[in-house]
């Protein structure tokens, strides 16, 4: 704690971290979801809300999902953007099957 506001918390199953939050003055900006202690997925946050996902492996981020409208989605390579996709999300659509509308793809980092 500083100032009497939490700047971390850490979320334990049998010793093992499973979740940290920080915090700026008690609002979460950032929050890290782990297995055996490594990071798996890593939420920014903004006025409390999710702007940015990046999933990771092995500690490197390997997807940015960044979530605003539009919604864009970067493919990471050795923790460099390898594609970029963007558009908004259709209501008969699924993010969870990457389907993005209208789909548009650059290649490494072209805009």
């Amino acid at each position: 704690m500083i100032n009497s506001h939490p700047t971390a918390l850490f979320l334990m199953v049998n010793s093992h971290p499973i979740a940290l939050s920080l915090m700026v003055n008690s609002h979460p900006i950032a929050l890290s979801l782990m297995v055996n202690s490594h990071p798996i997925a890593l939420f920014l946050m903004v006025n409390s809300h999710p702007i940015a996902l990046f999933l990771m492996v092995n500690s490197q981020p390997i997807a940015l999902f960044l979530v605003f409208h539009p919604i864009a989605l970067s493919l990471m390579g050795n923790s460099h953007p390898i594609a970029l996709s963007y558009g908004n999300l259709s209501p008969h659509r699924s993010l969870s099957h990457g389907q993005l509308s209208p789909p548009r793809s650059f290649s490494h980092g072209e805009l």
